[in-house]
């Protein structure tokens, strides 16, 4: 008999089940509670919203959230449950794109008794994170992403190069037709003997910028689009209704009440050629575009391209049965490598304006996959578990057979390298090669993720 529902975030994915007849009480964030209420019909009788990083008691289980970098109202649930066998720590990230930030967040938790409060001040403390914490039990972790191919620059980075790129389209007309492509000189004194374009229809061109999106999620990039822009925003009125759960007024304010806003926000699934000739065929009527730049925001975007001059890497391959070893050193070098990376800068690689590239395009529709992912990568997995020292983990996403087994020996290794961490950097230093040396230590507070 369950007598308490948590929900991490509003995705449908997770979400399954819940409906007008739901009778079990549900535990979540605020904007969470709001879209269950809002979009679901649950009722608010049976949702209960707990505060952000505080721990809360919830029929006898301690219970913590923290923002999860994921979609708004998404969170990491941090359980503290009392047994005969004393207390049992769970971690379920949900989904989540991990960050240093993560990690120290929960080792604050876990380390504070549970016979005492632990409030924001605590959480989100700017004094160092106890590098002696007790083990977690269970950590139930998004692997959405868990093959080395995935690399994703900084959310930071995306935002800013796509905003950018933006701008700069909507302020010069022939930045699009020319953007990544060099001119040719052998044509190019030609072609200045020809008339150019009427200066005045050019001036008078007008670009709408359209965003994929999911129900709840990518606010921060069109949100940032838009204020580069200084333009406002046309969602449909079912997506606002969304938004107007989210509890920001300077968003809601942003929202325009028909199509002329320069900036759309539309359903991801509409983000392709045929779908954004017939958006920009009905937005024509009213916002009087001559054409349609749209992007496609997420982690599948990524190709398999490594952007930026710092490509993650390999390492050993994880069937190899060596890595079973505790003992060996074989495959240290690569997790090493990843936690030595994130010590020196913020991201997996980096992300500017000349790496957009357009997956289609016409005379009036231009569309661009942006890497702009809410879900960690490789990289970001492998450093979140390698920095908790965590006793059993547990993938929340499956694919293919082989694809599974493949993950789960990711897992595998990256817990023997925890586990056997200690050990390894006792040996003392003149055994381990510098790139091992604890200062570029799994759990050293200053370089985990």
């Amino acid at each position: 008999f369950c007598t308490a529902y948590f929900l991490t975030h509003f995705h449908s994915d997770h979400y399954g089940g819940l409906t007008r007849s739901f009778s079990g009480h549900v535990y979540c964030s605020r904007i969470t509670a709001n879209c269950v209420v809002q979009k679901l019909g649950v009722s608010h009788e049976l949702v209960h919203a707990l505060p952000m990083n505080t721990r809360c008691n919830v029929h006898g289980v301690h219970v913590t959230f923290i923002d999860a970098n994921h979609c708004p109202g998404a969170v990491i649930i941090v359980f503290e449950v009392p047994s005969e066998q004393g207390l049992v720590r769970i971690v379920h990230t949900g989904d989540f794109r991990a960050s240093r930030e993560h990690v120290e967040q929960i080792l604050r938790i876990v380390a504070i008794d549970t016979q005492k409060a632990v409030l924001p001040e605590h959480v989100l403390s700017a004094q160092a994170t106890p590098c002696v914490s007790p083990t977690i039990d269970y950590v139930y972790l998004d692997t959405t992403y868990l093959q080395p191919s995935y690399v994703f620059p900084p959310q930071t980075d995306v935002v800013r190069a796509v905003a950018h790129f933006c701008t700069k389209v909507n302020t010069d007309a022939s930045f699009l037709p020319n953007f990544g492509h060099k001119p040719n000189p052998r044509i190019s004194p030609i072609t200045r003997w020809f008339p150019s374009r009427n200066p005045q229809s050019v001036r008078k061109r007008r670009v709408l910028f359209v965003v994929g999106s999911y129900t709840i999620g990518k606010e921060r990039l069109f949100i940032e689009i838009a204020q580069h822009l200084g333009a406002r925003i046309y969602v449909s009125p079912a997506k606002r209704r969304m938004l107007e759960c989210l509890g920001s007024s300077q968003l809601v304010q942003m929202l325009a009440p028909d199509m002329s806003a320069q900036v759309h926000v539309v359903e991801m699934s509409k983000v392709n050629m045929k779908g954004m000739a017939e958006h920009l065929a009905s937005a024509q009527k009213c916002g009087g575009f001559s054409s349609v730049v749209a992007f496609s925001p997420t982690g599948w975007a990524h190709s398999g391209m490594h952007y930026g001059a710092r490509p993650e890497p390999r390492g050993p391959d994880p069937l190899d049965p060596g890595l079973a070893d505790p003992e060996s050193h074989a495959g240290f070098e690569h997790t090493a490598q990843l936690l030595a990376q994130a010590a020196c800068m913020h991201g997996d690689s980096t992300f500017t304006i000349d790496n957009l590239k357009p997956r289609g395009s016409s005379s009036t529709v231009t569309i661009f996959p942006v890497p702009y992912s809410e879900h960690s990568s490789f990289a970001e997995l492998a450093r979140f578990v390698c920095s908790l020292k965590a006793t059993h983990i547990i993938p929340t996403v499956f694919s293919s057979p082989a694809i599974n087994d493949t993950a789960a020996r990711w897992l595998r290794h990256w817990q023997t390298i925890n586990i056997h961490f200690e050990r390894w950097a006792r040996a003392a230093d003149a055994n381990i090669p510098p790139t091992h040396h604890p200062t570029l230590g799994l759990r050293d507070c200053k370089n985990i993720v």
